[in-house]
């Protein structure tokens, strides 16, 4: 391939002299590869439309894995590490990649502390308590999004303290904390009122309306949900008024007003359509579902959710199917069919404890209890109650209703030992 006028170097060639004093570091090309390869994932991101960002990130996940890990491991490539981190964080959050992330984010802040970058070591704590509570430790999301919210003061960056607040208003509902969700929604709210970011004041009155609907007040939590929509029209965001009419059929099933909720979720399904996000759509479809399981038609809502599940399963997107498996397994129970429940029960409990979520696989396997002792299959029910006991005592907050229902499905299957 090289030309006459061109030769092929001899392979007894030597390589161009170091200035004196320089010492030869044969590491230093595939250093620099690293930070390389970390900022060309970076500049592919930002060159990919939005509406397939989340498509190509699972497609490439492995890659930019890889990218971000090597980058986190060599010091000369930690501020590439971070940025290209940094961007894929809103994907990764969404789409179920969290055990992974959980590592990347502990060497993401080693890298930011070392660097002494306080403003991403906050940021980079606020995502690590994200994670926390999606896999089901609220008390740990707690502790970290504090540590980000005191950084952020100390930094006098406002806007991202509101960010944290509104963060942190999730952990304290988790945990039962009304109040104090209701107080950092207030503070967040007056923080984004007054600087003028009304995307992240919608954000603010999303969460809002959540601790509101916890609290059955359905009312408040209708006007939160419907001032964020009124937000997002204004903005035109079309992603953010499907987000906000999903949550208004949320409250709207919890009323029992299950034909506004059917309008609700069909109106979030055709935006979410309209905004080219099919993981969202799916979403809202799986939760109209739920409606029509409400309404005493759990084929209909059978169908609905078996419509979404190989998506999830395409996507990857484990917490999604692990919800959409477990629905499937009540509506397959109320249908008579406990064979095939059980089967959809325990492929969503093995999906929750690889997602690290306890909790949630406990719920699972309480539900799974109740069926088997409902069919007079009490050894069954007792190996599903105790597998649920031995996960709720390494729960470091052991969540009260499911405590509850435990201990009164193990009454249960002890009652049945007297009858024996």
């Amino acid at each position: 391939m090289n030309s006459a006028s061109s030769p092929t170097p001899a392979l007894t060639d030597a390589p161009p002299p170091l200035p004196v004093g320089v010492a030869y570091d044969p590491l230093a090309r595939f250093r620099r590869k690293i930070g390389e390869n970390a900022r060309y994932w970076r500049h592919l991101l930002e060159s990919t439309p939005a509406q397939e960002e989340a498509g190509a990130v699972d497609q490439e996940f492995a890659n930019l894995y890889k990218a971000v890990e090597q980058a986190l491991a060599e010091p000369s490539a930690w501020e590439a590490g971070l940025d290209l981190a940094g961007a894929l964080w809103p994907v990764v959050s969404g789409r179920g990649f969290w055990l992974e992330w959980a590592e990347v984010l502990g060497r993401a802040q080693t890298a930011a502390r070392r660097l002494v970058r306080p403003a991403i070591e906050a940021q980079i704590l606020d995502q690590r308590g994200e994670l926390a509570r999606f896999l089901g430790d609220a008390p740990q999301a707690l502790d970290l999004q504090s540590q980000a919210l005191a950084l952020f003061r100390r930094l006098g960056d406002d806007e991202s303290t509101g960010r944290v607040l509104n963060h942190l208003s999730q952990a304290h509902m988790t945990l039962g904390e009304y109040t104090a969700a209701q107080a950092c929604c207030q503070e967040a709210a007056t923080i984004f009122e007054a600087t003028g970011n009304q995307a992240e004041l919608a954000q603010t009155h999303l969460r809002w309306g959540l601790i509101c609907a916890e609290l059955t007040r359905w009312d408040e939590a209708l006007g939160h949900h419907r001032t964020a929509e009124q937000i997002f029209v204004a903005l035109e965001e079309v992603g953010g008024q499907a987000m906000a009419l999903n949550n208004q059929g949320h409250v709207l099933r919890l009323r029992e007003d299950f034909p506004g909720a059917i309008d609700a979720f069909e109106r979030a399904m055709a935006m979410h359509g309209m905004a080219r996000d099919e993981i969202n759509e799916a979403r809202s479809r799986v939760n109209l579902g739920i409606v029509y399981d409400s309404l005493g038609d759990p084929r209909r809502a059978l169908a609905l959710h078996r419509e979404v599940e190989p998506l999830f399963r395409r996507l990857g997107d484990r917490p999604s199917l692990a919800r959409v498996l477990n629905n499937q397994g009540v509506f397959l129970r109320d249908l008579g069919q406990p064979d095939a429940a059980a089967e959809a029960f325990g492929q969503a409990v093995t999906l929750h404890l690889q997602n690290g979520n306890n909790t949630y696989a406990v719920m699972t396997l309480l539900t799974l209890a109740q069926m088997r002792i409902n069919l007079g299959d009490i050894e069954s029910a007792r190996g599903s109650l105790g597998e649920a006991e031995g996960l709720l005592a390494v729960l470091p907050h052991a969540p009260k209703r499911e405590m509850e229902r435990l201990r009164e499905m193990m009454r249960m299957v002890k009652g049945e030992d007297r009858q024996e």
